[in-house]
């Protein structure tokens, strides 16, 4: 579904573009030419706002800001990967990398990885290129949740893991982008506390740039599913309250949370973080850009290899 929309918003830009040329073109070239420019930085203005707005919020708490340098460098990185992710990858190319469950997996860890808000599975295109290059078995969901509510999201990503599981009959790992860390906690709850239904559970989770505890961007935007990504909203305090709860499965797993000191979506970085959790900083790392972080992929290579001792 979101390749569609994002397809049909390409094409609709591209026609706005044509139509301003047609009809400015003849009054003035300039203005034409205006319009274009303005259109083409329009993406790279909107990032830099949430840019400013996290450094101005950090620093009306008296918290620890990058250098300019660093958040200047970010942004202009950021600006590259999120054309390059929604411009491309994500509308064109969805099932270009696909997943890689060989027969020989057995007794291999796995790796599911789950998505963001407004993405799908294309988003890791390169990582799945990677691992399958290097035989580790790898499956990437694109989950349906464009406008829908997180739950939405549980039947996908329970069938992901049992697949996973019945491939390699071990506990996978799972990598979690942004609201995909959520889904993964949400989902956690609705596991059957039957052990028996519990075998596909993951042995460890990392989460990167995962709003935890809320994103204050999240009362910018309208949709079900960002209504709970706001602070201290109803359902994220539900899920804390659940996952409480003696022998839940949120217990049960091994919680990793990698977070980024020039996200600019999810700030201030604790909110990235989850008690208990080990924590990874990706330092001078944006949101969408900290999926290319060598650092961020070294400790996904970590918890394989543990995992196989």
């Amino acid at each position: 579904m979101l390749a569609r929309w994002l397809r049909c918003l390409t094409f609709f830009n591209l026609a706005l573009t044509v139509g301003w040329c047609l009809w400015a073109w003849p009054r003035s070239p300039w203005l034409a030419l205006i319009g274009v420019v303005i259109g083409l930085l329009s993406g790279k203005v909107w990032l830099g706002l949430q840019f400013l707005t996290m450094v101005a919020f950090k620093k009306a708490k008296g918290l620890a800001c990058p250098a300019p340098a660093q958040v200047m460098h970010a942004w202009s990185q950021e600006t590259k990967e999120s054309a390059r992710q929604f411009m491309w990858q994500m509308p064109w190319a969805e099932w270009a990398a696909p997943d890689h469950v060989p027969d020989s997996a057995n007794g291999q860890r796995g790796v599911v990885l789950v998505h963001g808000w407004m993405c799908n599975r294309a988003v890791w295109t390169q990582a799945l290129e990677q691992l399958r290059a290097q035989n580790i078995p790898c499956i990437a969901v694109s989950l349906p949740l464009l406008l829908h509510r997180i739950e939405t999201a549980r039947p996908t990503l329970d069938a992901a893991l049992r697949r996973m599981h019945a491939a390699t009959g071990v506990a996978p790992l799972v990598m979690a982008h942004s609201m995909g860390g959520l889904v993964v906690r949400d989902w956690l709850r609705s596991v059957p506390a039957d052990p028996g239904d519990r075998a596909h559970l993951p042995g460890d989770v990392l989460t990167i740039g995962s709003p935890h505890h809320g994103s204050l961007l999240a009362h910018c935007v309208l949709g079900a599913n960002v209504e709970q990504m706001r602070p201290r909203s109803e359902w994220l305090q539900a899920l804390e309250r659940d996952e409480a709860q003696p022998g839940s499965a949120f217990s049960n797993v091994r919680w990793h949370c990698a977070f980024a000191d020039c996200d600019n979506v999810v700030f201030p970085e604790s909110t990235s973080q989850l008690a208990g959790a080990q924590p990874h900083l990706i330092a001078g790392y944006a949101h969408v850009q900290m999926l290319t972080s060598p650092q961020l992929w070294d400790v996904a290579r970590a918890l394989l290899v543990r995992a196989q001792r």
